[in-house]
């Protein structure tokens, strides 16, 4: 990043229910890293929903201001109130924003609200497919609706459209936005951890555990939500045999009713949920993993697969669209599970545990695949020149 570039104001529209910019700015810091955001010179404004009320200034470039609500899961609600409410609080600090930056399509109504006040470019970035992420989450049909709608009535209020990979540039152009509005901007964990990758060591998670050298370790990654589907892994899992063990790094709803279906299987001396990890520590899981495997429902990309090919982790995914773009549609860079042949998965699990010059191969493809997607110099201040 070049210092002499000219700093800008970003004000974030969005929800932070856990309060992450006080109970962990080094989070926010990393993810403003990740999507390229230059956190180094930039100025940022934080805007959003939360369980609590304030106003604070973290230095003299970072500041949010948190509006608390007791509606979280009726999302309508406080769309709607973002148009009369983010504007007012804006004024209040005086705050002009060269970008204000959108992650849900719900608030774009009020982004532009706040460009007719004070100006900037609403760049809308885009991670996941909503409609499709709504349908594996409680009243999924009423969410899906929802989504449906707004994504109709508001995709036009963008000025620019930020997005991951082809797969989610294909679903925006389905919506109707523009091809010239679109670019692919696709986020960057490794660049950024590479000190952490570098001090990464093998066998450090095994002593942890417990784990002795001759089982495998299978591990996943992923928020303990529906559309992530660990069912599905846990079932499969139970059938493999003694050999393996099952490492699950994530946090979310879905933690109990997991570990109700762990007990069920009886595979609780097979099975870890770590809890919250540090970013420094996830890169010693991949060393020491035999193969990463996660069967989300839905999914956009899926860093994690990026994370672990760059670590030459064999990766077995599902026919989620955005894991097949990832993986390849002829496993080239890994392997999807297309159905629920136990016999066909044992198979694949087998060859990504096991030794072959077809495996080689297969990882050294992974990896040079992943290097090309991260090899990318744009950031958000060369974009806006």
């Amino acid at each position: 990043m070049n210092n002499s570039m000219k700093p800008l104001n970003i004000l974030f529209i969005n929800c932070d229910w856990r309060n992450i910019f006080e109970n962990d700015f080094d989070e926010v810091y990393k993810k403003l890293e990740r999507d390229r955001l230059n956190p180094d010179i930039n100025n940022f404004l934080f805007l959003s929903w939360a369980n609590e009320n304030y106003y604070k200034i973290r230095d003299e470039r970072f500041s949010a201001i948190h509006i608390k609500t007791r509606w979280k899961f009726f999302r309508p609600f406080f769309d709607f109130l973002s148009i009369f409410i983010f504007p007012y609080k804006v004024s209040k600090i005086k705050f002009k924003p060269d970008i204000i930056l959108v992650y849900d399509f719900g608030l774009l109504p009020s982004a532009k609200i706040l460009k007719y006040f004070f100006g900037g470019t609403i760049i809308f970035s885009l991670t996941n497919m909503p409609r499709v992420y709504s349908r594996a989450r409680s009243f999924g049909k009423l969410k899906t609706i929802y989504s449906s709608v707004i994504e109709v009535l508001y995709k036009n209020f963008m000025d620019k459209a930020l997005t991951i990979n082809e797969t989610m540039k294909k679903y925006m152009l389905e919506l109707g936005i523009k091809n010239d509005k679109i670019i692919v901007f696709g986020s960057d964990t490794i660049n950024r951890d590479i000190v952490s990758i570098k001090n990464s060591t093998s066998g450090v998670i095994r002593k942890k555990h417990k784990i002795p050298d001759d089982n495998k370790i299978i591990l996943s990654i992923g928020r303990l939500e529906t559309e992530k589907d660990f069912p599905r892994l846990l079932n499969i899992f139970s059938k493999l045999g003694d050999k393996y063990f099952l490492i699950i790094l994530g946090q979310g709803s879905q933690e109990n009713y997991l570990k109700e279906i762990i007990r069920s299987l009886g595979i609780e001396n097979k099975v870890i949920f770590p809890g919250f990890i540090n970013r420094d520590e996830i890169w010693s899981y991949f060393k020491d993993a035999n193969l990463f495997m996660l069967l989300s429902k839905a999914e956009a990309l899926g860093l994690v697969f990026w994370e672990a090919m760059y670590m030459k982790v064999p990766v077995i995914g599902s026919e989620a669209s955005g894991i097949v773009e990832t993986i390849g549609e002829n496993d080239e860079r890994g392997l999807i599970l297309r159905d629920n042949n136990l016999d066909v998965i044992k198979k694949k699990i087998e060859f990504c545990v096991g030794d072959s010059e077809e495996k080689i191969e297969m990882l050294e493809r992974a990896k040079s695949y992943v290097e090309s997607k991260i090899n990318n110099t744009i950031d958000i201040n060369k974009l806006m020149l």
